[in-house]
């Protein structure tokens, strides 16, 4: 079942087209009958703020709320990374100390919500936080930057991706023209 409009001006259950009218600097939505009450408008439309964009590894992205992120921290950090238990981490100490996440809030200078957020790891703490959350709770949340990171670890991957394929084609390109 539909909820019926009603009329912004008389009340009455709007049967056909709805009308959008300004009267006096307000903008209501009418009944045909109404309608010759104000100056028809036409709504502009809103500006839709652009999705906060986040850089991991180099790369800019727009994170989808159900993918687990990690925040590439600023450039002068780059030779740290973020632990990859932080929620984990944060709560475990925060817990061993007694405080509530609360108490760590004000301590931290930072919202409830923000330390709900890293808890339950729907949000990374941005630099600064994560140094105070150190400080307070005691605890590494950055760790030092691994140089062998970006080597393939275990056996190769036994599916052929895109890339595999873009290597190939590049492989037959360069031995054609030789």
């Amino acid at each position: 079942m539909w909820n019926a409009l009603n009329c912004d001006i008389c009340g009455r259950e709007i049967g056909g087209q709805a009308f959008k009218i300004e009267v006096e600097g307000a903008k209501m939505l009418v009944c045909h009958s109404c309608q010759k009450l104000g100056k028809p408008y036409k709504e502009e439309p809103r500006p839709v703020p652009p999705p906060q964009r986040q850089v991991v590894r180099g790369v800019t992205y727009t994170p989808t709320p159900l993918s687990k992120r990690k925040i590439e921290l600023p450039k002068e950090m780059d030779q740290f990374d973020l632990a990859d238990d932080i929620p984990e981490r944060v709560r475990k100490y925060r817990t061993k100390l007694g405080l509530s996440q609360e108490d760590l809030a004000k301590r931290v200078k930072a919202k409830l919500s923000v330390i709900q957020k890293i808890e339950t790891g729907k949000v990374a703490p941005d630099t600064h936080l994560c140094r105070e959350l150190e400080h307070e709770l005691k605890v590494k949340l950055l760790v030092p930057h691994a140089e062998t990171e970006d080597l393939p670890k275990g056996p190769a991957p036994t599916e052929v991706t895109l890339g595999d394929i873009i290597r190939i084609k590049d492989k037959t390109k360069t031995t054609e023209q030789d």
